[in-house]
């Protein structure tokens, strides 16, 4: 098979799974979101790269959007986030700055990406309250410290499945 073509196949099986997790694998608690979601965009951004990481944090997210929104005023502000995670994760591991299961250089990658993206999505929280106008510093910032615990234990279980994952797709890449 092609070498462009079977990426873009994987480009396209790791979005649809985002899309899968985000809708149905993902519990909602009151603008926490505990899930999933993220694994195969590291996943594709790890094997295929840096664009590849972007392409697929952007299309899973706007497929989500769209699916559970609508197209809005906020759309496309939303998917901002998971395509620099999906870009920056990349960046680094086609790079050779972090190996899969590098140690502590690899566990402080992952969770500080996942960091940032809950740094990112509260900015776009806040973006989307102001537009719609449901702005309250209460309701964009109170529940940010829970958030940024979540976002590390979510990132402390990504370090520990994603090696396994890695190893059981370089087999099919």
């Amino acid at each position: 098979m092609n070498t462009n073509l079977k990426k873009l196949v994987f480009i396209a099986l790791y979005t649809a799974i985002f899309v899968v997790l985000s809708i149905y694998g993902t519990i909602n608690l009151h603008g926490m979101k505990l899930t999933l979601q993220n694994i195969p965009i590291y996943v594709g951004a790890i094997s295929l790269g840096s664009i590849a990481g972007a392409t697929i944090g952007f299309a899973g997210m706007f497929i989500n959007q769209m699916i559970t929104y609508g197209f809005t005023a906020t759309t496309l502000f939303w998917v901002i986030p998971q395509t620099i995670i999906g870009g920056v994760c990349g960046y680094l591991f086609e790079n050779k700055k972090v190996k899969v299961g590098g140690g502590l250089k690899f566990w402080i990658c992952i969770i500080t990406l996942q960091v940032a993206l809950t740094i990112l999505n509260t900015i776009i929280i806040a973006i989307d309250a102001i537009v719609f106008g449901y702005y309250s510093f209460i309701v964009v910032f109170g529940p940010l410290i829970l958030r940024m615990m979540v976002s590390i234990l979510t990132g402390i279980v990504y370090c520990l499945v994603l090696p396994a994952i890695n190893r059981m797709t370089k087999k099919i890449h």
